[in-house]
């Protein structure tokens, strides 16, 4: 089976912000695409329209270093917003966009502050976060913590499985998945080199990491490099289709897409901006990318089978 992929432009639309945007994510029904950018404003849009915006800058003169919108994502039933900001995770409602919840994790030692890293959500409803003081806690869509992982390879960047039964994600240095059935057991790879990027396929089962030079598709059970192949410098943007084999990765001033063997089935230019982050939208119909020059552009995207 032969696999080419087209981003056409017949349905699409770039919409301009104040800064770059460093995290797109759509709801699961295709109605709302949520953006964060640099300064740490997040702004939900349903058809074209402005339904939120807000700021999250923290009014605490200690958190700021260390402020910054880190992880958006949608409930399945796409009721909920998570942000995950500065030291707190949030959730609001998306009907009438109001809080409905938030966490903000113990100072260690009484003092530090621990910031959430990373945020996703599963097809049972529970969403998981992601903290860089090594643990990761998992909470059902109410808001009830219903168990904590704390382990030495705690991820900066995670995914859940589609069944909601395993979370791979990496801390730079290895890949692991934790399986969270039956005693919520590990597996993992160590890698030879740092990853500076990570992206998981939506069944935990193949995974691309992104070195300083080098893409490296995995799978992960066979413990096998599927393809790796060089990469020119750029931000370390790595994305999975949602529903076909394919990784989205951006360079300087481009997107390409590629299937698990490293060939390049198309490449999109973005003029004079770069990629910041990737999404998709409507089970991978459109592509969102959010660039360094001011704009969220939304092209088609499809994938024909030969």
């Amino acid at each position: 089976m032969t696999l080419s992929a087209n981003t056409g432009k017949k349905r699409s639309g770039q919409h301009s912000f104040d800064h770059g945007i460093n995290h797109v994510v759509a709801s699961k029904d295709g109605r709302l695409i949520a953006t964060s950018d640099v300064d740490m404003n997040v702004r939900v849009e349903s058809n074209g329209n402005c339904v939120f915006d807000q700021n999250f800058q923290s009014e605490n003169e200690k958190i700021r270093p260390t402020d910054r919108i880190r992880g958006l994502c949608f409930s399945e039933d796409s009721s909920l917003l998570w942000v995950a900001s500065g030291d707190r995770v949030l959730a609001f409602s998306t009907r009438a966009w109001l809080q409905v919840w938030e966490y903000v994790a113990p100072r260690s030692f009484g003092f530090l502050i621990i910031s959430p890293i990373a945020l996703d959500s599963s097809k049972t409803g529970d969403f998981v976060g992601a903290f860089d003081n090594g643990t990761m806690s998992i909470w059902s869509q109410d808001g009830i913590r219903k168990h904590t992982i704390r382990d030495n390879d705690s991820p900066r960047w995670l995914r859940y499985s589609e069944d909601g039964s395993s979370i791979m994600g990496t801390d730079s240095f290895s890949v692991c998945r934790w399986n969270l059935h039956g005693g919520k057991s590990k597996e993992k790879i160590a890698l030879s080199d740092r990853a500076f990027g990570f992206a998981s396929s939506p069944d935990c089962k193949t995974f691309a990491i992104r070195t300083l030079s080098e893409i490296l598709i995995w799978d992960f059970d066979s413990r096998t490099i599927l393809s790796k192949f060089r990469v020119g410098a750029s931000i370390p943007l790595l994305a999975f289709h949602p529903s076909e084999p394919l990784v989205i990765y951006g360079e300087q001033n481009c997107i390409r897409v590629v299937d698990y063997s490293g060939q390049v089935l198309e490449e999109k230019s973005l003029d004079v901006a770069s990629a910041l982050s990737i999404g998709f939208a409507d089970g991978g119909k459109r592509l969102l990318v959010g660039c360094t020059e001011l704009n969220l552009i939304q092209s088609d995207f499809s994938v024909q089978a030969v």
